[in-house]
Protein backbone atom coordinates (compact mmCIF):
# COMPACT_ATOMS: atom_id res chain seq x y z
CA UNK A 1 0.00 0.00 0.00
CA UNK A 2 2.80 2.55 0.69
CA UNK A 3 4.90 1.57 -2.50
CA UNK A 4 0.98 2.40 -4.32
CA UNK A 5 0.63 5.58 -2.24
CA UNK A 6 4.19 6.65 -2.89
CA UNK A 7 4.07 6.18 -6.94
CA UNK A 8 0.62 8.10 -6.94
CA UNK A 9 2.17 11.14 -5.03
CA UNK A 10 5.61 10.48 -7.29
CA UNK A 11 3.43 10.93 -10.26
CA UNK A 12 1.41 14.02 -9.59
CA UNK A 13 4.18 15.66 -8.33
CA UNK A 14 6.09 14.34 -11.61
CA UNK A 15 2.94 16.37 -13.78
CA UNK A 16 3.00 19.21 -11.55
CA UNK A 17 6.44 20.09 -12.25
CA UNK A 18 6.38 18.68 -15.85
CA UNK A 19 3.36 21.26 -16.60
CA UNK A 20 4.71 24.16 -14.86
CA UNK A 21 8.04 23.85 -16.65
CA UNK A 22 5.44 23.21 -19.93
CA UNK A 23 3.78 26.13 -18.82
CA UNK A 24 6.85 28.63 -18.39
CA UNK A 25 8.54 27.56 -21.61
CA UNK A 26 5.15 28.30 -23.92
CA UNK A 27 5.26 31.83 -22.47
CA UNK A 28 8.16 32.75 -23.33
CA UNK A 29 8.35 31.08 -26.83
CA UNK A 30 8.06 33.54 -29.54
CA UNK A 31 6.90 31.73 -32.88
CA UNK A 32 9.11 32.96 -35.86
CA UNK A 33 6.55 34.18 -37.89
CA UNK A 34 5.51 36.81 -34.82
CA UNK A 35 9.59 37.89 -34.57
CA UNK A 36 9.30 38.25 -38.64
CA UNK A 37 6.46 40.33 -38.02
CA UNK A 38 7.63 42.53 -35.44
CA UNK A 39 11.08 42.65 -37.82
CA UNK A 40 9.13 44.07 -40.43
CA UNK A 41 7.35 46.38 -38.43
CA UNK A 42 10.31 47.97 -36.82
CA UNK A 43 12.30 48.16 -39.98
CA UNK A 44 9.26 49.89 -41.33
CA UNK A 45 9.10 52.42 -38.18
CA UNK A 46 12.94 53.03 -38.43
CA UNK A 47 12.55 54.41 -41.99
CA UNK A 48 10.06 56.77 -40.71
CA UNK A 49 11.84 57.56 -37.88
CA UNK A 50 14.68 58.38 -39.99
CA UNK A 51 12.82 60.26 -42.33
CA UNK A 52 11.73 62.14 -39.45
CA UNK A 53 15.15 63.31 -37.97
CA UNK A 54 16.48 64.22 -41.10
CA UNK A 55 13.56 66.41 -42.29
CA UNK A 56 13.82 67.87 -38.51
CA UNK A 57 17.33 68.40 -39.29
CA UNK A 58 16.83 70.09 -42.85
CA UNK A 59 14.30 72.37 -40.90
CA UNK A 60 16.68 73.24 -38.27
CA UNK A 61 19.08 73.72 -40.68
CA UNK A 62 16.62 75.95 -43.02
CA UNK A 63 16.02 73.89 -46.09
CA UNK A 64 12.49 73.70 -45.51
CA UNK A 65 12.50 72.54 -49.08
CA UNK A 66 14.50 69.15 -48.39
CA UNK A 67 12.15 68.71 -45.69
CA UNK A 68 9.23 68.76 -47.43
CA UNK A 69 10.43 66.23 -49.82
CA UNK A 70 11.45 64.27 -46.96
CA UNK A 71 7.62 64.03 -45.72
CA UNK A 72 6.32 63.57 -49.29
CA UNK A 73 7.30 60.13 -49.44
CA UNK A 74 4.89 58.53 -46.86
CA UNK A 75 2.36 60.97 -48.08
CA UNK A 76 2.32 59.80 -51.16
CA UNK A 77 2.62 55.87 -50.09
CA UNK A 78 -0.81 56.50 -47.94
CA UNK A 79 -2.36 58.73 -51.10
CA UNK A 80 -1.26 55.53 -53.63
CA UNK A 81 -1.69 52.89 -51.41
CA UNK A 82 -5.41 53.86 -49.66
CA UNK A 83 -7.10 56.59 -51.67
CA UNK A 84 -8.74 53.85 -53.87
CA UNK A 85 -9.75 51.07 -50.68
CA UNK A 86 -13.33 51.46 -49.37
CA UNK A 87 -13.29 54.79 -48.30
CA UNK A 88 -14.31 55.21 -44.56
CA UNK A 89 -14.34 58.86 -42.95
CA UNK A 90 -11.20 58.97 -41.69
CA UNK A 91 -9.49 57.52 -45.34
CA UNK A 92 -11.98 60.17 -46.91
CA UNK A 93 -10.85 63.13 -44.66
CA UNK A 94 -6.70 62.15 -45.55
CA UNK A 95 -7.24 61.60 -49.19
CA UNK A 96 -9.25 65.05 -48.98
CA UNK A 97 -5.97 66.67 -47.17
CA UNK A 98 -3.27 64.80 -48.93
CA UNK A 99 -5.66 66.53 -52.21
CA UNK A 100 -5.98 69.58 -51.00
CA UNK A 101 -2.00 69.63 -50.20
CA UNK A 102 -0.63 68.52 -53.50
CA UNK A 103 -2.71 71.31 -55.17
CA UNK A 104 -0.65 74.12 -53.25
CA UNK A 105 2.59 72.33 -52.93
CA UNK A 106 4.80 71.12 -56.08
CA UNK A 107 6.99 68.56 -53.78
CA UNK A 108 4.07 66.64 -52.51
CA UNK A 109 2.26 66.47 -56.25
CA UNK A 110 5.68 65.46 -57.87
CA UNK A 111 6.53 62.41 -55.55
CA UNK A 112 2.75 61.37 -55.64
CA UNK A 113 3.29 61.24 -59.42
CA UNK A 114 6.95 60.22 -59.07
CA UNK A 115 5.75 57.06 -56.69
CA UNK A 116 2.45 56.19 -59.11
CA UNK A 117 4.96 54.91 -61.66
CA UNK A 118 7.20 53.00 -58.88
CA UNK A 119 3.44 51.63 -57.48
CA UNK A 120 2.27 51.44 -61.14
CA UNK A 121 -0.65 52.89 -60.42
CA UNK A 122 -2.34 55.86 -61.95
CA UNK A 123 -2.14 59.33 -59.69
CA UNK A 124 -5.97 60.65 -59.00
Amino acid sequence: MKILLASIIALFLGLGIGWSIGHRQAFYYVPEIAREAVAGIESSDGEEAARAVRAIEAIDSGDTQRAVQLLSHPIAHYYLVYSDLDRNDRRRRMTAMIEQLARTNQIVAAQIAASSTNYGVKAH
